[in-house]
Order: structure tokens, then C-alpha cells, then sequence
């Protein structure tokens, strides 16, 4: 609905299918803005979804998790988002991405590397630990 609403702001010669996954990125992000702002147990909420009480330990975890997500480059973020989170195939992430698929899987492989570290629980240093 957003992009049939700005069509016109849509640049011709460019790709439609990177101006639609900004689109929706952008979308993503002011609803987790507008999620993380609204206090559980109200009847009422803006963004319609029924809250559901997370114990300490999940929340704790979860903003553990986005710190980390927060700490990697954007390149490697958004090729995890692309395909780790909104399931879109590599090739598909390199279209978008502007790059060459081995780019993607390489991106994919240290974020997750990188994400596993900072949440110490890479394979590589259980595996030296046991």
C-alpha cells in the first residue's frame, strides 16, 4: 500500500525491487520503534497485536540478541535480515544487495559467526572448552 501510494516518488531507470525492500525495511523498523514504546497490558495498543507477558530471562536475551544484531556492519545486517530473517534466497539478496551471491553466503556466514561470538556461543570456542 505504501509503494502504490508513492509511486510517483519512485525513480524510473532504477530498481523496483530495491525501492520496495527499502520500503519495507523502513516499515519494519518504525513498527519495532513503535513496539518497543508501547507498555504491555494495555487494552488498547497502536499496533493491534495482543501483548503477551515475556518472562526476565526471554527479555533479557532479546535485547541481548539486538545488541549484537546492532554491533555488525550494516552490510552483514542486512544480508541477515534479507535471508535470515525475511527468508528471501541468496540470489535474490545479492539482486537487492547489488552483489554477487558468493558475496551474500560470505556476509550470511560471519554475521552469524559474528553474532555467535558476541552472544558467546561460538561453535568454534565450545568445541576448545569441552
Amino acid at each position: 500500500m505504501k509503494a502504490l501510494g508513492n509511486l510517483d516518488k519512485f525513480e524510473p531507470g532504477t530498481k523496483l525491487k530495491s525501492w520496495l525492500f527499502t520500503i519495507m525495511r523502513n516499515t519494519f523498523y518504525t513498527r519495532a520503534k513503535v513496539l518497543g514504546r508501547e507498555a504491555p497490558g494495555l487494552e488498547e495498543n497502536v499496533s493491534g497485536d495482543t501483548p503477551v507477558a515475556a518472562s526476565q530471562e526471554v527479555a533479557a536475551r532479546a535485547k541481548e540478541v539486538q545488541r549484537a544484531l546492532e554491533k555488525l556492519p550494516p552490510h552483514y545486517r542486512e544480508v541477515l535480515t534479507l535471508v535470515a530473517i525475511l527468508g528471501e534466497s541468496y540470489e535474490s539478496a545479492a539482486q537487492i544487495c547489488d552483489c554477487a551471491v558468493g558475496t551474500v553466503k560470505s556476509r550470511l556466514n560471519r554475521a552469524r559467526h559474528q553474532i555467535l561470538q558476541e552472544l558467546g556461543e561460538d561453535s568454534e570456542n565450545e568445541a576448545t572448552h569441552v
